[in-house]
Order: structure tokens, then C-alpha cells, then sequence
């Protein structure tokens, strides 16, 4: 059994209220004594200025595995004063934890909000498929499917096709992972579950509603994931999504 703690959308931008935010979820995770790995979906810090990266690192230092991809608010030159980059500077990723592999996918448009995934990280992608003795995981910002926001729908993964084909590729992708979108997701695509974490700085408003896009005063959470596999028995994942109380401390 291997569990995961899911995360999305710091947002860190060096105040204390974000930075609590954060806190406050890891605070959860600490009082659990079976979290095999920490992932963190994207959009670590706000404006991806250096001092917000170390505010994130310093908060997420204690956790290790710790796994992140970047989001649309990241930038990957100062997010590699932290990281170590691929050769081709995107930052993709793979952990093994008992037997699954988790791999992170980076789907940065830098400037833009969309994501894409790039044909280096595509290749990667597959590699780690291949290299994989069990069950898998992908995991990356962008959703590759529309949540009912009018928004969020414009500015999702532009080329979820590609995704599609890397899992039919590779049939032991058991889920996808991603954020975003500042809510607790759950679909399906390329029939795998795709289940998205709540957001942690805000949380994004119902319907289309804008002016504001998301509700800042919501309280944060997570996702804590399952994974059941082994050599005799079909691999099962299943997911909680955890809201903090306000009298959290």
C-alpha cells in the first residue's frame, strides 16, 4: 500500500497568511504516520520571485519524498536554484515508492495560463512508462478535461490528446493527478481516473462567477490517494478530499 499526499496551488507570495495556509495543511499530513510521498501539483508561489521559492522550500523541507511539478504561475529559472532541471530545462520527474512510480510532468507555458505538454516532456513521459516494473501514476498542473468554468476551461491542457495517447500507450497508468483549477476534482480520462487536489491559497468559485475567480476566506485542503497493488491482485486507487475546520489550529 502506498499513500499519497496531495496538494495543489500554494500560491506562496511571501506574506504569513499564505505561508499559514500551507502550514496548516502540513499540519494534517504530520499527524498521519503513513504518507509514503508528498505531491504538490503546481503553482508553488505566486510570482515565482526567489524569495517566494525559498518561503516554499523552507515550509516543505521536512518532507521527503517531496514531489512538485510547476505551474502556470511558476518560472523554471528560479525554480532551478531549488531543483535540479532536466537537460532540456523542463522539470519532469519520477519517484518510486514500493513499487509505483510516480512521474511528474511539466506543462508550463511560461507567460501563459494553458498548459502544454512538450514534446521532450512527452518522451520522457513514455521512458518512464517503459522503465516502470508496476503500476504508475502521472502527475502534472493542467487538467486534460473541462470543469464548468467557463475560465478554467479556456485555460486548461491545449494538447490533452497527447496525454490520451501516452495512456493508451501504457496500459499500468492507474490515475492522473493534477491542480489548477483551486478545487477538489474527480473525473475520468482515456478511461483513468483523473483526480484533482483543492486548492490551498483560495478556492475557486462554483459556475463562471469572476471579479472574484476564487474565494480566498475558503479553507484549504487536500487529497490523500491509495494505492493497493500487488503481484497477485488488480491495482486499486481510491481518494479522500480533506477540508480544514476554521478552528483548525
Amino acid at each position: 500500500m502506498v499513500r499519497i499526499a496531495h496538494l495543489s496551488d500554494t500560491h506562496l507570495d511571501g506574506t504569513p497568511e499564505r505561508a499559514l495556509r500551507a502550514q496548516r495543511v502540513l499540519h494534517e499530513i504530520t499527524e498521519l504516520d503513513d504518507i509514503d510521498l508528498v505531491l504538490v501539483s503546481g503553482d508553488l508561489t505566486d510570482h515565482a520571485a526567489h524569495a517566494e521559492y525559498v518561503q516554499f522550500f523552507d515550509i516543505f523541507s521536512a518532507f521527503s519524498p517531496l514531489l512538485v511539478v510547476p505551474g502556470n504561475h511558476d518560472r523554471r529559472t528560479p525554480l532551478a536554484a531549488h531543483l535540479e532541471p532536466a537537460a532540456d530545462g523542463y522539470f519532469n520527474t519520477v519517484s518510486t515508492v514500493d513499487g509505483l512510480t510516480v512521474i511528474g510532468l511539466d506543462s508550463l507555458i511560461e507567460g501563459e495560463t494553458a498548459g502544454r505538454l512538450a514534446e521532450g516532456t512527452i518522451e520522457f513521459a513514455h521512458d518512464a512508462l517503459r522503465s516502470a516494473d508496476g503500476p504508475a501514476i502521472l502527475a502534472l498542473h493542467h487538467p486534460p478535461v473541462p470543469v464548468g468554468h467557463d475560465f478554467a476551461d479556456q485555460n486548461g491542457l491545449l494538447n490533452a490528446s497527447a496525454l490520451a495517447e501516452i495512456l493508451t500507450m501504457h496500459d499500468h497508468v492507474i490515475a492522473i493527478l493534477t491542480g489548477h483549477v483551486h478545487t477538489a476534482l474527480a473525473a475520468s480520462f482515456a478511461g483513468r481516473p483523473l483526480l484533482g487536489a483543492p486548492g490551498i491559497a483560495s478556492t475557486m468559485r462554483l459556475g463562471s462567477r469572476m471579479d472574484p475567480i476564487a474565494d480566498t476566506n475558503a479553507m484549504p485542503g487536500l487529497a490523500v490517494h491509495t494505492v493497493e497493488h500487488s503481484a497477485s491482485e488488480s491495482t486499486s486507487i481510491r481518494s479522500i478530499f480533506h477540508y480544514l475546520s476554521p478552528d483548525t489550529p
